[in-house]
């Protein structure tokens, strides 16, 4: 009889635990692919695809029927798999199955993958991300210099990727400990080797998917600077700073990319780009000394320039909008006594006698020495006193020769503030 009730109790025992098992998983994903319906993230798709370069409305709805199409064929034969693992294992190896053709170090697009299969480890990153979110698996970005990989966050345990190999499911990288990015940055996706095969010290960190786009905009503006398009290039470097991946270790290669491109189109006498180059310094590190003082060498350019041609109206909105932003009274001051009296002598040809004098007051606000203000108020006194008398005796002659020259122009010189 205690036998017999020893039988039974092991019976019982192995049938709870057998009824107990699927209260413990912790997999909610759909048992079947019939009944599996991915999620995709269309801003995040959208997102990347103009940080891709992808920016015509024809063009990226192509591109995002195209997505659709691959995820409803991943989707089929990885939907219905109800581990994780197993999950992310499988969509591995289907994308470098049937997707991933060949490698490109410059292939840094997801259009680059839809319309080629060509990749690199950014590019095929950030597919990772996208089919993995939507599949309902928790997708990150990790950045080490000269590359990044996937991680997936699996049951509280990281599952490394190496995006671009066959073989690269779940490895334990032992990837380089240098700090930050080397001097000259060749870009995300450069490297086509760089993950050896043992645990890192420190684990690197990793950023979302969001945030990940932003080291697209980074290839983006390094690969315009080189093509010489630097307005282009700092408006990428504008995008990747709003999304801030990594952003501690990359900001002295930022701020140098940038007075390299303030610098070419400065030097090539493109004075509005090279100064909204300048503004785009000023909002990536705000306080920057060399950023304003890049803003205001440009300024003062675009101000002599439209005095030159007599849009004296032009003029002077460059330079309360420089002032405005600078938003540094001394920097203020050095900026207005270069430019006013370039904008009152323009104003003086024009007989616009109101800016011109509106331009003597700003001088004398800004210059310290009494001696040149009072100088430039005398002079548009006396050429404003000329102009009337002309006019009551209705005289028809052009006004004399000659403008008045500040000595002040040269305070700034020609230094372009490019580090």
């Amino acid at each position: 009889m205690r036998a017999l009730l020893s039988i039974l109790a092991v019976l019982l025992f192995a049938a709870s635990g057998f009824m107990a098992e699927p209260a413990q998983a912790t997999e909610l994903t759909p048992p079947s692919a019939a009944s599996f319906v991915p999620r995709l993230d269309r801003i995040l798709l959208r997102d990347v695809l103009r940080a891709s370069g992808v920016t015509e409305e024809e063009k990226r709805r192509i591109h995002e029927e195209s997505f659709e199409a691959l995820l409803e064929e991943v989707s089929r034969e990885v939907g219905q798999v109800r581990s994780s693992y197993r999950r992310a294992r499988k969509l591995h190896d289907l994308l470098h199955q049937r997707v991933l053709r060949r490698y490109e170090s410059t292939a840094d697009g997801l259009d680059s993958i839809l319309e080629r299969g060509e990749y690199n480890c950014l590019s095929a990153s950030l597919l990772y991300g996208l089919l993995g979110r939507a599949l309902g698996l928790e997708v990150q970005v990790v950045e080490i210099p000269r590359h990044v990989y996937v991680r997936f966050l699996i049951e509280q345990r990281r599952v490394e990727v190496e995006s671009t190999a066959r073989n690269g499911f779940d490895l334990r990288p032992r990837f380089a400990t240098a700090q930050g990015h080397p001097l000259v940055d060749p870009g995300y996706g450069s490297d086509a080797n760089a993950s050896p095969l043992s645990p890192p010290e420190p684990v690197p960190e990793s950023v979302d998917l969001e945030r990940a786009v932003g080291f697209l905009w980074h290839n983006q503006g390094r690969r315009a600077l080189e093509r010489g398009n630097a307005l282009s290039a700092a408006e990428s470097f504008l995008e990747e700073s709003k999304l801030e991946p990594m952003e501690a270790s990359r900001s002295e290669t930022l701020g140098m990319y940038l007075a390299r491109a303030f610098r070419m189109d400065y030097e090539a006498g493109s004075f509005e780009s090279a100064y909204r180059i300048a503004e785009i310094g000023m909002e990536i590190f705000p306080g920057q000394t060399t950023a304003r003082d890049r803003l205001l060498a440009a300024a003062l350019k675009r101000i002599e320039a439209a005095c030159e041609v007599g849009r004296t109206e032009a003029a002077e909105g460059v330079l309360d909008h420089a002032t405005s932003t600078s938003k540094n009274p001394v920097n203020t001051r050095r900026l207005e006594r270069g430019a006013c009296p370039l904008i009152a002598a323009a104003a003086v040809r024009a007989e616009e006698w109101d800016r011109a004098e509106r331009m003597t007051l700003r001088f004398s606000a800004a210059e310290p020495d009494g001696v040149e203000s009072r100088r430039l108020a005398g002079w548009v006194a006396r050429r404003r006193q000329e102009a009337n008398v002309r006019s009551a005796e209705n005289a028809c002659a052009e006004p004399a020769e000659g403008s008045f020259q500040s000595p002040f122009l040269s305070m700034l010189g020609n230094s372009t503030g490019a580090d």
